[in-house]
């Protein structure tokens, strides 16, 4: 890839929002989809940058990206599985390469055995480390999925049911993350951070937003306008996307098309507390994007369970996401501490 035309990533506050992004992308010709390294946070940190990693570390380091990759974000690496194909990797490398340099590395090398030109990122989280991506990859395009913070709340709520709708491979201690994390004051900190992530880079060249009510209500429009900024041609192909990867619905890959029936689903699905609660947490942000407050009667102990409920969900999701990160402190501020 050439300084004018890097790879792109798709960041955002949702991950199904994301999710069909990928799949969208991944369906041109000229774009080959990378599923949720987690790079940066999980294998990256800043104090990283510049220190030349040993072959061993590196070696690792892309035994983790592939079997991600290659495996599922669940599989468990094999040991020496990769080696053959890390060592020819490291062995086009530049001595004294660092953590980003071998992440680099294999999305190109992933790039180019699928025949295609571009790499196309997705980790959601990476909308707190844009600043970061554009100074990795120069020329790099970002993509940023906005989603209503309700409808977000819903996903994060029924995520840990992947397991029956299509995802077996979840396995049990990642079923008892996802509904530890679930509470819906951190849910709309955590979209409040992502907002003001976005904004903080808005405008920037290479950052462009999409909502993902505009994607489900006029699908090719929105591709066709994203395909223009991104500078690739847009293909019909792009917008058969596979029925896959919803909270709310079991795995269907027979059928193709962009879903349009996933606006407002949270109206049914989250109780008046939890709309409430992120109404009153991310009601000025929300408005910005268009997306209006509606009229909820939360009762005073629906309310106050809530609330007692909190401090518990917060000790015992910092607990259980602590192994995901490389630098505590620094994804703590990132995520949390900024909204």
């Amino acid at each position: 890839m050439t300084a004018s035309q890097g790879p792109f990533f798709i960041v955002g506050n949702s991950r199904s929002g994301t999710t069909v992004m990928l799949r969208i992308m991944n369906n041109h010709s000229l774009v080959h989809g990378i599923n949720e390294p987690h790079f940066y946070g999980t294998y990256w940190a800043p104090a990283d940058d510049g220190k030349p990693l040993g072959r061993n570390d590196a070696m690792v380091l892309l035994a983790k990206l592939l079997t991600r990759q290659r495996d599922g974000f669940f599989a468990k690496m094999v040991p020496g599985k990769f080696d053959a194909e890390a060592a020819r990797i490291l062995a086009q490398m530049p001595a004294g390469a660092d953590r980003k340099d071998v992440f680099a590395a294999f999305m190109a090398h992933e790039t180019q055995l699928s025949g295609k030109r571009i790499a196309c990122e997705k980790t959601p989280q990476n909308i707190f480390y844009i600043a970061e991506v554009m100074r990795h990859f120069p020329g790099a395009k970002i993509i940023v999925m906005h989603r209503d913070p309700r409808a977000v709340l819903l996903s994060q709520k029924r995520k840990w049911m992947r397991k029956d709708l299509g995802m077996a491979a979840m396995p049990e201690k990642e079923v008892r993350r996802l509904r530890m994390n679930y509470h819906p004051y951190t849910i709309s900190r955590l979209w409040n951070s992502s907002f003001d992530a976005a904004m903080r880079c808005k405008g920037m060249p290479g950052v462009v937003e999409v909502r993902f009510e505009d994607l489900t209500s006029d699908p090719e429009a929105t591709v066709r306008g994203l395909c223009l900024a991104l500078g690739i041609p847009f293909e019909p192909a792009m917008l058969e996307v596979p029925h896959a990867g919803s909270s709310s619905a079991m795995d269907d890959h027979s059928r193709k098309g962009i879903r349009t029936d996933r606006g407002e689903s949270w109206k049914k699905g989250l109780e008046d507390t939890e709309v409430a609660i992120c109404q009153g947490t991310c009601g000025s942000r929300m408005e910005q994007l268009g997306y209006a407050s509606v009229e909820v009667e939360p009762g005073a102990l629906g309310l106050a369970a809530a609330w007692l409920q909190f401090p518990f969900k917060l000790v015992g999701a910092f607990a259980l996401n602590l192994g995901r990160m490389r630098n505590v402190v620094n994804t703590v501020q990132r995520r949390l501490l900024r909204a």
